[in-house]
């Protein structure tokens, strides 16, 4: 039998980093070559998928952020309550990335130590570096540093020698390979939560949702295992009251 779970999902980044050209994508599977209208306050869309892996629907309600600087009291409004977050930067502009951990921690600022949150870092327009590798200004090694640093600060291995986290040239990681090259060391504490996607083709969008909603239902099922534990707690086996609850008297 399939379950259901509902999930809020807020995008957040700089203006003009493409945060609803990729939430269009996703969820209308279209794209706006002459660009979007800049967003006022936050603006809202959802989508129901499937996790295969565990038979669960659930439904995404995707929340898309204003990046301007006038609109972020009113943002701040949309954070609470949300499971997963898109931080996002433009992997061609320098600013943009740099911009992202005043909008880490405005997130983290809004929400209860108690909610835990699936959060992804996400490089946008992944088509122009595509066709013009000059134009990178941030090496996707150094998106895997920044997560490294950011969300995994006491678990964080050693970053490769490229993982370069200062205000480094691109030049010195343009080769052909050094999109991935790093090969997500250290993957099994969250290395997979880095991503480079353009609206304009959709390459990676799909992938970032998905990977997503996995953790969601996977958080979902820890969260009802520790209840049926806490519950079972001082039980016989399994949960099955002992002779001794049964009959009333004070476990020894």
């Amino acid at each position: 039998m399939s379950s259901s779970l509902e999930a809020k999902i807020v995008v957040l980044g700089a203006q003009g980093v493409g945060k609803t050209s990729l939430v269009q994508r996703y969820v209308k599977n279209a794209f706006n070559p002459s660009g979007t209208a800049s967003t006022v306050g936050a603006s809202f869309v959802t989508k129901r998928v499937l996790d295969s892996a565990s038979d669960t629907i659930v439904r995404l309600q995707i929340w898309d952020t204003a990046g301007q600087e006038r609109f972020r009291s009113i943002s701040r409004l949309y954070y609470r309550g949300a499971n997963a977050c898109l931080l996002c930067y433009d992997i061609t502009d320098e600013q943009s990335f740099q911009e992202m951990t005043g909008w880490l921690l405005e997130l983290k600022n809004n929400l209860t130590e108690d909610d835990p949150i699936v959060i992804h870092v996400v490089g946008t327009k992944s088509d122009i570096v595509a066709l013009d590798p000059s134009c990178r200004r941030v090496p996707f090694e150094r998106t895997i540093a920044y997560v490294a640093e950011q969300l995994y600060p006491s678990q964080a291995s050693t970053p490769p020698p490229t993982a370069g986290v200062g205000h480094s040239s691109s030049t010195t990681l343009q080769g052909p390979d050094s999109k991935r090259s790093s090969g997500f060391w250290g993957q099994d504490i969250g290395w997979d939560c880095c991503h480079e996607i353009s609206a304009k083709d959709g390459e990676g969008i799909e992938e970032v949702f998905r990977v997503i909603t996995r953790k969601l239902v996977e958080e979902r099922n820890k969260k009802e295992a520790s209840v049926v534990l806490s519950q079972g707690s001082g039980s016989g086996i399994d949960g099955v009251p002992s002779p001794v609850e049964l009959a009333g008297l004070p476990a020894k």
